[in-house]
């Protein structure tokens, strides 16, 4: 990440040691419908007696909202970090030099967890205890995991970090935790049933990534296969791109799963291309979106797909679309404003920037409270969404997109292009 993009209106802090973690004890939060402390939005009920400071959750906030922000800016996907944050730091500036929330501006501060679960939730045990932060954020399912039990027990909201494990989609236990990514088990229904469409007789092959965002991927894709009645010929990991392309080829897979993460995506399709397995068709995660990544596999990757749900900046289609217009306005100076990535990231700041006008806006005014109320009652058609396609959450669903449409990575034009219809997945 450039200095340039971290340092404007943000300040980035040191990791803090993992040892320090056991000087700090945390007392549990949870949701309860029947508590007399309890508040709701839409349905959605939180419990506030068991949090550490049930007065500072309730506190109106007035001089900033503090976002704490755990992310890779060092190691195996910092590339890709460094688009997403360049995205959500665009967002958040336009909304400060706006007027901020009400006139409360928003400050983030990073702490690099060098995509290592223990490191991040050193980072976020310093946010929750000594930086005393209103929200906090992250970047991986492993991360969300490593921090999600103590941010809920502190009751600190924990808003779109880029996960999309399904473990963190129950509200009941994890009321405080609402992840940015499509959850990987509506996902993966649509790229089966998107599978079946296309190939008649299928045999059936996943890559997984072996960190804990592929293996959550991956998981779920084999309970959709087999609610689909879907045989699986072959698993791998694609850690050994080139042995995992071998295995798959010699099982006669015919369609692939690659359940992998940005850094990873485009390598496997080098690799299938240097032993000469061309499966009918391959599709990736949601996550498998950074062109870079295709563009240096080159050919071998021409037609894999991935399901979408945002727009495309270098469609020329998206010329005169109006949210494409305020997206680019806002992203001029980033490196790689056309990356789906970038954009990716500039929607997790907007469905930030959106909740939290939405808790300023409520007969509470501005709390850590009613900003976890605002999140759990979305419904909002972010500028970069698909037409057709809403940010949904509520007391009963946890937060996502209401729908995907295929979208194939073009060679010849160096993005992705439309492969069918936009189908509502809600």
């Amino acid at each position: 990440m450039t200095a340039s993009t971290t340092m404007r209106r943000f300040r980035r802090a040191a990791v803090i040691p993992a040892a320090v973690l056991a000087s700090f004890t945390l007392v549990a939060c949870g949701s309860s419908s029947d508590d007399s402390d309890s508040g709701s939005s839409g349905g959605f009920q939180l419990n506030l007696d068991d949090c550490e400071d049930p007065d500072a959750v309730s506190k109106k906030i007035t001089d900033t909202i503090a976002v704490g922000y755990s992310a890779p800016l060092s190691g195996p996907i910092a590339g890709a970090a460094e688009l997403a944050t360049a995205g959500y730091n665009a967002r958040i500036e336009a909304a400060n030099a706006e007027g901020g929330i009400d006139g409360v501006k928003i400050e983030v501060t990073y702490k690099d967890d060098a995509f290592a679960p223990d490191k991040a939730k050193a980072n976020a045990t310093e946010f929750l205890q000594k930086d005393k932060v209103d929200l906090v954020t992250t970047f991986g399912a492993g991360q969300v995991a490593a921090i999600a039990d103590d941010q809920n027990a502190a009751c600190v909201p924990m808003l779109y970090p880029s996960s999309s494990d399904v473990r963190f989609n129950d509200i009941e236990a994890y009321p405080w935790t609402l992840q940015f990514l499509p959850s990987a088990d509506v996902e993966t229904k649509f790229i089966i049933d998107f599978m079946k469409s296309k190939v008649d007789d299928i045999k059936l092959g996943i890559a997984e990534n072996a960190t804990a965002s592929g293996a959550a991927m991956a998981e779920s894709f084999k309970k959709s296969a087999e609610a689909a009645d879907l045989k699986i010929e072959a698993e791998t990991e694609d850690t050994d791109p080139s042995a995992a392309a071998t295995k798959l080829k010699a099982a006669g897979v015919n369609v692939l799963y690659h359940g992998g993460v940005t850094g990873t995506c485009g390598v496997l399709d080098t690799a299938m291309a240097r032993v000469d397995f061309k499966p009918e068709l391959v599709v990736k995660a949601s996550n498998c979106a950074n062109a870079a990544e295709y563009i240096t596999a080159g050919k071998a990757a021409d037609g894999a797909v991935v399901p979408k749900y945002l727009k495309e900046p270098a469609d020329p289609e998206m010329t005169d679309d109006e949210g494409i217009k305020q997206y680019l306005s806002q992203v001029s100076d980033v490196a790689d404003p056309n990356n789906t990535i970038t954009v990716s990231g500039w929607l997790a700041g907007d469905l930030l920037v959106n909740t939290l006008k939405q808790a300023a806006a409520s007969e509470d005014g501005l709390t850590r409270e009613s900003i976890m109320k605002a999140a759990r009652d979305q419904d909002y058609a972010s500028p970069v969404l698909l037409d057709g396609v809403t940010w949904k959450s509520t007391a009963e669903r946890s937060g996502g997109v209401s729908g995907f449409g295929p979208f194939a990575w073009s060679h010849a034009d160096k993005r992705f292009v439309s492969a069918g219809d936009v189908l509502d997945v809600d």
